[in-house]
């Protein structure tokens, strides 16, 4: 039986940097946690750029997302609070987590686990079930470990001492293997650090696809409808700054103008309304249990909606009170009765973008 030693991939050599595929100009959306909050915060000020956190974010209590253009690469980060660090109120972490899944919507290409290669301890272990618990068993396969160090050092030897520690090789089983080191200090100088771990995330994606799951979708829906409705909210006003724009510019320069502002009010609306469905998801049960109570108490009432002749609306209707029962009879309670309150909020807001 082979030693433990040679079960563990070998990593994405950082010596000569690997080239980008051929989608090098997609847009990334990377979630990540770390241990310790130290590491996790100087990866995202070294992808992105130093003033995204300052010395008040150290512990990141709430979800931050930060967004720029790294190697020609629209990248979306969000980090997540540290699960270990912070003692959070149930609460308040479920509602940081829930800004975290529609801030990644519709779901991260990866997501990644930052480490301190010097300090790895069996409490890595208990993060990533926290992970687990909150997200499902499916997100290892889009977990990359990035073992982050600040430090020019002899990657080599680095990586054997690694490969030797017990809690390393236990964490890198559970995540299929997918890890890499990056060196801050190397960087700095020609990015190929940063060009790496695309690269590796790019491979992931080709593997797996992005990370989604039941929770995903639905905020993702939701996302996508409360958009609609503030850019309907917003309808007067975009037409009286369309106007202005053109009083005052005209051929290519007003194309410019009006496009500068469009992106302003996605953007805007985009940023609101992710934060609007993040207050209202207020799921708190385990997805699965959740999926579970809901799916049966939906279709139950979708049949009887078109049993006693209400149509295939009142399909859809009969089957979030359905929904909603099913949710009350599985134990779901406090779900069930979210469920059934943000569905009519939907309805309303759909008949509205429809008036």
């Amino acid at each position: 039986m082979a030693g433990p030693e040679r079960n563990i991939r070998r990593r994405l050599s950082l010596d000569k940097p690997p080239n980008m595929s051929c989608n090098n100009t997609s847009a990334l959306r990377m979630l990540a946690f770390g241990s310790p909050i130290l590491s996790q915060i100087s990866l995202s000020r070294s992808l992105l750029r130093p003033e995204i956190f300052n010395r008040d974010d150290v512990h990141i209590s709430a979800t931050k997302k930060s967004q720029g253009v790294v190697l020609e690469r629209n990248v979306t980060l969000v980090n997540m609070p540290n699960l270990k660090e912070n003692d959070l109120p149930e609460q308040i972490l479920h509602k940081e987590l829930r800004k975290a899944i529609c801030f990644s919507c519709p779901g991260p290409h990866a997501v990644l686990f930052v480490l301190d290669p010097f300090h790895l301890t069996p409490e890595l272990i208990d993060i990533l079930k926290l992970v687990i618990h909150y997200f499902g068993e499916s997100i290892l396969k889009h977990t990359l470990i990035v073992l982050y160090h600040d430090k020019d050092l002899k990657t080599l030897s680095v990586e054997e001492e690694v490969k030797r520690d017990r809690n390393f090789r236990d964490l890198a089983d559970k995540c299929g293997q997918n890890y890499i080191f990056f060196n801050e200090e190397k960087n700095q100088t020609d990015e190929s650090q940063t060009q790496a771990l695309f690269s590796k995330i790019d491979e992931m994606v080709l593997e797996h696809g992005i990370f989604s799951n039941p929770e995903y979708k639905d905020a993702d829906k939701r996302i996508k409808i409360e958009e609609k409705f503030l850019r309907k909210s917003k309808e007067k006003a975009i037409n009286r700054k369309m106007n202005a724009l053109e009083n005052e510019y005209s051929g290519e320069e007003l194309a410019t103008e009006k496009n500068k502002y469009e992106k302003r009010v996605n953007k805007e609306c985009r940023e609101m309304a992710e934060l609007v469905v993040a207050d209202k998801l207020g799921f708190t049960i385990r997805l699965v249990d959740y999926a579970a109570a809901i799916g049966k108490g939906a279709l139950t009432g979708a049949l009887l909606g078109f049993a006693i002749g209400l149509g295939v609306d009142g399909m859809a209707v009969a089957a979030a009170i359905g929904a909603g029962l099913g949710g009350i009879l599985g134990g779901a309670a406090n779900a069930a009765w979210s469920y059934m309150a943000n569905y009519f909020t939907e309805v309303r807001r759909e008949t509205t973008l429809h008036e």
